[in-house]
């Protein structure tokens, strides 16, 4: 770009006329690299009065890779323009320390949709700078709920860096705060008591009571206390989610009754996690304290207590205590005991009650199911009947009482589930597999979906890996044919190798039949689609399978073309593109050109 010509498209960004501004916007960015005043030219159009040239601008920076432009990049997000704000995000998290640590010091203010989004960068950097940043705001009127929120999310992401960042930071953090806390409380107390004296000295000396210093009554009305509390709430329900059971002594503490009431509901809540995640190893503390809360004058912390111990496994020497909760003045809290009697009578309730649910009794097989459904202690005792039992009507209402269970099934029971599904696909491979093993998998199988995708998926593309290498790609493929037409939580652990996986056998097994076999709406076709629309490179994995022949990859370009979906048009071209480079004097790259002429994917004579 010549120099005087610049300078002079730089001038126009001044103008008083938005037509020529978004012009000289325009040239700036698509020939202004190298030229020392066009970025901070388009940096000053970040501020236009005009929607059209901060969008013009913000794209030619982020074009030219500008640096340095973090502090000007904020305020767009605060502009009111949603799709500016949230391109503006985009260039943000692309300009590394300097817009972390502009993010960081604007953070505090303005609106919360724009601080939502710095909040949600911040987090995804993972530095302890940032994190702190976020943490900072928890005790924030307007968007603490939102910023502990947004926390939680990531942590549900399987960010293990900002785990490690938040695991440290917010116990100190709570410390901190409960130190605090417990100084303005004893403050605001004695201040209300003070003023309650004052009160009764000033009627006893016939003044009115108006006339005497105001005073809150209550310390939870503090300034300073119900900051406090906001803060501590929040931290504590922080660590309750990450269900560290080292916190449980801290949690605990908490939640004593010198503590303010929300706190205390904070505490309970945050243990809640921590006590339905374990087998009723460690937690006895917790849960014998929370016996204790559910049967408490304190109405709201005996609710809270009586939630807690809802998800919670009861540990044999607390089960008389927990019995004795039927007998409670609290009408919740005799509830929950009667609808967890297996609790109340220990591991031998629970013994005799799944064996009655194997039995051959159909009343006490009824009255079986129904208090296990609801004694999360009973599922590792469920599951070990599962894997002895070797009927299949008894294996399905073992499965069926531990469903009730899903989302609360913890790590030993699922991997008990896992080693017993594995050990029959084993007998399969070694030809040792009765009838009625297989139709015991199957119940296992389904069982395992549903409380653990991720484990079911792993063990079913291992099988299908193993009949592949045997030379069985149609029972490879049919043992994977359920993840076609299976519910969410199976589809979302599926991973793009292993949909290819899926795929590709689908079309081994239809061989060079494909063309007979495949229509436009098939299920595998909508596999490659979607592998396609995320960037997955099908077309040159598909080439390198030496078990894919040519007349399989042309049935299935072919058919990706004729399914009239424009995604399947494009990858079902390049298969077809990929015939005729690899060979084009065959008589099937002839027919590659002439179905792509006739589809409107080539202009070739």
């Amino acid at each position: 770009m010549a120099k005087n010509l610049g300078d002079a498209v730089i001038e126009l960004l001044e103008h008083d006329r938005a037509e020529l501004r978004a012009a000289a916007t325009t040239v700036l960015a698509a020939v202004g690299k190298g030229h020392a005043g066009a970025l901070d030219g388009l940096t000053e159009r970040l501020a236009d009065p005009e929607p059209a040239i901060r969008r013009l601008a913000l794209d030619g920076l982020a074009a030219l890779g500008a640096t340095g432009i973090a502090a000007k990049l904020v305020p767009l997000l605060r502009g009111g323009d949603d799709g500016l704000a949230e391109r503006a995000a985009e260039v943000l998290a692309q300009q590394g320390a300097a817009a972390e640590a502009a993010m960081r010091k604007e953070l505090a203010s303005g609106p919360v949709p724009a601080r939502r989004i710095m909040a949600q960068l911040l987090l995804r950097r993972a530095s302890a700078p940032s994190v702190e940043a976020v943490l900072d705001q928890l005790g924030d009127a307007e968007f603490g709920e939102q910023a502990l929120q947004l926390v939680r999310a990531e942590l549900d992401a399987g960010a293990d860096k900002l785990a490690a960042i938040v695991d440290k930071s917010a116990g100190q953090r709570a410390s901190e705060a409960g130190r605090a806390l417990h100084k303005a409380w004893a403050r605001a107390s004695k201040a209300a008591a003070d003023g309650a004296k004052a009160g009764a000295k000033a009627g006893k000396a016939g003044k009115a009571a108006s006339q005497a210093a105001p005073v809150a009554a209550d310390p939870l009305r503090d300034p300073e206390v119900s900051q406090l509390i906001a803060v501590q709430s929040a931290l504590l329900r922080l660590i309750g989610y990450m269900a560290r059971p080292a916190s449980q002594h801290m949690l605990l503490a908490q939640a004593e009754a010198d503590r303010p009431r929300p706190i205390r509901l904070a505490a309970i809540a945050a243990l809640r996690r921590i006590v339905a995640s374990s087998e009723a190893k460690g937690t006895e503390a917790a849960v014998a304290a929370m016996i204790d809360y559910a049967d408490g004058d304190d109405l709201a912390v005996a609710q809270a207590a009586i939630d807690t111990l809802r998800g919670a496994r009861i540990p044999d020497k607390l089960a008389k205590d927990f019995a004795a909760l039927a007998r409670s003045k609290n009408v919740a809290a005799q509830k929950l005991a009667m609808e967890r009697l297996p609790a109340g009578g220990g591991a031998s309730a629970v013994k005799a009650l799944v064996e009655a649910l194997g039995g051959a009794d159909p009343t006490a097989r009824d009255a079986a199911g129904r208090g296990l459904a609801k004694a999360p202690e009973a599922v590792m005792p469920m599951m070990k009947a599962l894997v002895e039992c070797e009927d299949e009507q008894v294996a399905r209402r073992y499965a069926g009482a531990l469903r009730a269970h899903r989302g609360h099934v913890s790590a030993a029971a699922v991997d008990l589930l896992v080693d017993y599904v594995r050990g029959h696909l084993e007998r399969y491979f070694k030809g040792k597999a009765s009838a009625e093993s297989m139709v015991l998998e199957r119940v296992a199988a389904e069982l395992l979906a549903d409380l653990a995708p991720t484990h079911h998926v792993e063990l079913l593309f291992e099988r299908a890996k193993r009949l592949r290498k045997a030379g069985k790609p149609v029972e490879a493929f049919g043992s994977l044919k359920p993840l076609l037409r299976t519910h969410a939580d199976i589809d979302d652990a599926i991973d793009d190798d292993h949909r290819f996986l899926l795929a590709l056998l689908a079309i081994e097994a239809a061989g060079d039949g494909i063309l007979r076999t495949v229509t436009g709406d098939n299920p595998v076709l909508a596999q490659f689609a979607r592998l396609s629309g995320r960037g997955y490179p099908v077309a040159k994995k598909l080439a390198r399978e030496k078990d894919v022949s040519d007349e399989a990859i042309y049935g299935l370009g072919f058919a990706l073309i004729e399914s009239r979906d424009a995604t399947n048009g494009e990858l079902g071209a390049e298969l077809l593109q990929g015939i005729i480079d690899e060979r084009p004097r065959s008589k099937l790259a002839k027919s590659a050109k002439n179905k792509l002429k006739l589809a409107g994917y080539s202009d070739d004579d």
